[in-house]
């Protein structure tokens, strides 16, 4: 039997054009499936990368704006029960 999760986390952006990581992480006991990353200004933010963190615990973006705003990143969580 398997069961899964959502989490996510916001972090805020400065409008300096400076890359700012937000991370996602999954609970104790889930590896993460897949996720990704959103800006809260689409017209003036960019998600530079998202991928999952080294170890497997969850998801990681990198975000930049040119208007300070926020970034939503987001992981999907796996966890086999028997």
């Amino acid at each position: 039997m398997t069961e899964t999760t959502r989490v996510s986390s916001v972090v805020n952006v400065p409008g300096t054009g400076q890359s700012v990581q937000g991370v996602a992480y999954c609970p104790v006991g889930y590896t993460v499936t897949g996720g990704g990353a959103q800006t809260g200004l689409t017209d003036s933010g960019i998600i530079a990368g998202s991928e999952p963190t080294t170890a497997g615990q969850g998801w990681s973006a990198w975000g930049r704006a040119s208007a300070a705003q926020t970034m939503t990143v987001w992981a999907i969580c796996l966890r086999m029960s028997s």
